[in-house]
């Protein structure tokens, strides 16, 4: 028990742990600023960066349970835990939210000028700094796990349009930190207008503003983990790219069907390809076993390929060999990619 104990430990995710503490370490700060200056915005900001590590402190303790092997009892593993558990979590973030949005509208109803505006700035300050070193981080890993090249603006935009072909953990990061700097930033505005008395009622709008942002992360975490306890289709690029590399292994004429799914942090690949009708048995589970090999090396999280075997019926269906061949060189490129970093 000890061992096994040990080697789940090892494999669990490490960063999201590192993030769990530096979010539960801004809340103390926060808090205490809030205690100090009765911010309403710095309550909802304390909030938030509780939340955030909750969340993170949950993918932690769901990758040590999703890191188990299977078992004769359970076959296909225990990564859905990781979503059991962060959707738990979800339901209480879900709970701070409403508190700080009550918080943000009595502040709203009754306004009052907050303490300390400066000391309350270079916390949000700080804060905004490590956040956003969090977000350029967790985008980079995006246009990485894309294999997209961007810099500047242009990788926000790749961050926002190819984000679904990242990891969970990496999305959630990101998303996280995106809508952390986007509150951190509200909350200093509020906080300004309150101060210079542009808008005597701004650091109660800001703490409401803030609350429902975090409303809207934790429906959208929640509603992210229960696709991931169903399982749903991968993304159309993913298995785009899945069927390329299946037709362009040797003697696959075509694809009869094909699905993708999307479990957790795994996927499952289902599908029927076509052969000659005069190969061999053998020839058949060698062709099998060398597309198992490719996509494992292209997609490392795949957890499970069922392939069904179809004589080739002289139709068309994912795409004839002439198309394929034109999709040749962009396989064997990401084939090269992959082997590389293994």
């Amino acid at each position: 028990m000890p061992r096994r104990a040990i080697a789940m430990l090892r494999e669990a995710n490490y960063t999201s742990l590192k993030s769990a503490m530096g979010n539960y370490f801004l809340a103390a700060v926060k808090l205490l600023a809030y205690q100090w200056t009765g911010s309403s915005a710095m309550q909802a900001e304390a909030i938030h960066s509780f939340n955030d590590g909750c969340a993170q402190a949950a993918v932690f303790t769901g990758s040590i349970f999703a890191s188990r092997k299977p078992t004769p009892s359970f076959p296909n593993g225990f990564g859905r835990l990781s979503n059991l558990i962060v959707l738990f979590v979800a339901i209480f973030m879900t709970y701070n939210a409403v508190k700080a949005i009550q918080s943000g509208y009595a502040a709203l109803l009754h306004p009052h000028q907050p303490t300390g505006f400066y000391w309350n700035l270079l916390v949000l300050a700080v804060s905004l700094a490590v956040d956003g070193t969090v977000l350029v981080t967790a985008m980079k890993d995006i246009a990485r796990e894309a294999e997209i090249e961007a810099r500047g603006f242009a990788l926000l935009q790749v961050s926002l349009q190819k984000y679904d072909l990242a990891s969970p953990e990496t999305r959630l990061v990101f998303f996280e930190d995106l809508l952390a700097s986007v509150a951190i930033l509200v909350a200093m505005t509020g906080l300004t207008a309150t101060q210079f008395d542009i808008a005597p009622g701004g650091d109660g709008l800001a703490g409401l503003i803030i609350g429902l942002l975090l409303l809207g992360i934790a429906v959208s975490v929640a509603w992210e983990n229960i696709k991931g306890l169903i399982g749903y289709t991968a993304p159309e690029e993913v298995v785009d790219e899945i069927a390329e590399t299946i037709m362009d292994v040797q003697g696959v004429e075509d694809l009869y069907e094909l699905d993708v799914v999307r479990e957790g942090s795994y996927l499952d690949v289902d599908g029927t390809i076509e052969l000659p009708e005069t190969w061999s048995v053998g020839q058949a589970e060698d062709v099998k076993e060398e597309i198992q090999r490719r996509l494992k090396v292209i997609y490392p999280n795949i957890h499970n390929v069922t392939l069904s075997i179809h004589e080739d019926d002289e139709l068309s269906r994912w795409g004839s060999r002439d198309f394929v061949r034109l999709k040749r060189k962009k396989v064997a490129n990401r084939l090269v990619k992959a082997e590389k970093k293994t």
